[in-house]
């Protein structure tokens, strides 16, 4: 584990151990967001959200 998975790892064990979900949730949710609107930008507004990240990748190789 790197360091920068260990830094994720404490952030989401701190979270839990102060029941603070909320966090993870938000960011999370933020997460998905942004591939969303990269998934859509990179796809030129194509992008389905039943796609899987193997449909993305090969419609972003393929198709563009």
């Amino acid at each position: 584990m790197d360091s920068r998975e260990k830094a994720i790892e404490t952030l989401v064990l701190d979270c839990i151990v102060a029941h603070q979900e909320t966090i993870l949730v938000k960011l999370i949710s933020e997460l998905e967001a942004n591939y969303i609107e990269l998934a859509k930008l990179s796809s030129m507004g194509e992008y389905q959200s039943s796609w899987t990240h193997k449909q993305l990748l090969d419609f972003i190789t393929y198709e563009t």
